[in-house]
């Protein structure tokens, strides 16, 4: 046999699914024997290690995913029609036995902001970097420092709960209660017996689309307790205060959250609710949001999901309330690719329903996930 078929057939031996995987969340489960500590190895889908190539005791790898969408929507009372590129991935990582490891992540972004048409080349889709940061863990699953672009403490454990990044950016992100990463440093200690973790992180606040604007630096700490330990992990409790500020004014951003997610392979579900004082760079407004999901998986590899968000931007007006609707069905295919229709219908109340551009709006979505 040529030895480069090797390759092919051992890719098409192995059991493949598309139940999605997560390489960013933070500190491993309690470690198996040899397990990388670093947030770069990605984590396949029966919880199993898979380096693109192995030299000594160093592991690197390339991972990838493309979320295709043909989206249908009713927007101020007329009706639109969009194929769209929702999202290209590319992280490249090394990690050097469970010591230190680097992730380098490539995301596409569009040039110009939502609705607008003032950006590189119109509103062209650009390369950016979402994450760049590497990441020593002297104690081995015990300590991770990370320094560079690094995760946010809250996001990405939303997203392994939720499972759908296809379908869109979780509630707390797309509503502006968090961003994905941000340029710093972070540390984040496992707890004994499998009881989770503590973390804290020191960075700009500006996020990954803007350089610092002042003096001020965000302080972020976060508990993820697992309070029944090794006998049920993917249930997580989370709390998480953040002190900083935004913009050349330093306008406050802080946030007060908390919640629980459940992350099983099968059914995944949670609830998060935050309190941001000083939201959208108006440091004298607080707003609140509550974010709801589950989604299960039923026979012959389909899947239901559903969530709903609300937010109050303005605490002040408590009538004044934008509410989020999604559900939807997927299929996987016996392959590393899923298929997935979904409404998502956005609903103003009190004085937002004279906004302008209007709020209201429904689409219907359907979408191809593929990962590499």
């Amino acid at each position: 046999m040529r030895r480069s078929l090797v390759p092919v057939l051992l890719l098409l031996a192995a059991p493949v699914s598309a139940a999605p995987f997560v390489y960013e969340t933070g500190l491993p489960g309690y470690p198996a024997a040899g397990q990388a500590v670093t947030l770069a190895a990605p984590i396949s889908s029966d919880g199993v290690e898979s380096p693109f190539g192995t030299w000594r005791k160093l592991a690197f790898g390339v991972q990838g995913d493309a979320f295709i969408t043909y989206r249908v929507a009713s927007r101020q009372d007329q009706i639109f029609t969009e194929f769209e590129l929702s999202r290209l991935q590319l992280t490249g990582w090394a990690a050097w036995g469970t010591w230190a490891g680097i992730n380098l992540t490539l995301e596409s972004t569009r040039s110009s902001g939502s609705r607008s048409y003032v950006g590189v080349d119109g509103d062209s889709l650009l390369p950016r970097l979402k994450y760049a940061f590497a990441e020593a863990t002297p104690l081995k699953q015990w300590l991770a420092l990370r320094a560079g672009i690094v995760p946010d403490l809250m996001i990405p454990w939303v997203e392994a709960a939720w499972a759908f990044r296809a379908q869109g950016p979780t509630g707390v992100e797309r509503d502006g209660m968090f961003v994905p990463g941000d340029l710093g440093i972070s540390i984040e200690a496992a707890l004994p017996a499998a009881y989770g973790s503590f973390a804290v992180a020191y960075g700009n606040g500006e996020g990954t689309h803007l350089r610092e604007q002042n003096n001020g630096k965000n302080s972020t700490f976060a508990l993820h307790l697992r309070p029944a330990g090794r006998r049920l992990p993917p249930l997580v409790v989370h709390l998480l205060y953040r002190d900083g500020s935004i913009g050349a004014g330093s306008a406050a951003d802080r946030r007060l959250s908390g919640g629980i997610t459940y992350a099983g392979r099968r059914l995944g579900a949670g609830a998060i609710g935050t309190w941001a004082m000083g939201w959208q760079g108006l440091g004298a407004r607080d707003a609140a949001h509550l974010s709801v999901f589950a989604r299960g998986e039923l026979p012959r590899r389909f899947y239901l999901f559903g969530r709903v968000d609300v937010l109050w931007p303005d605490v002040s007006e408590a009538g004044s309330t934008q509410l989020r609707l999604i559900g939807g069905i997927a299929y996987a295919l016996p392959a590393l690719v899923r298929i997935l229709i979904s409404y998502e219908g956005t609903l103003p109340f009190g004085s937002l329903t004279s906004a302008v551009p209007a709020l209201r709006e429904h689409d219907f979505l359907a979408q191809i996930e593929a990962r590499l």
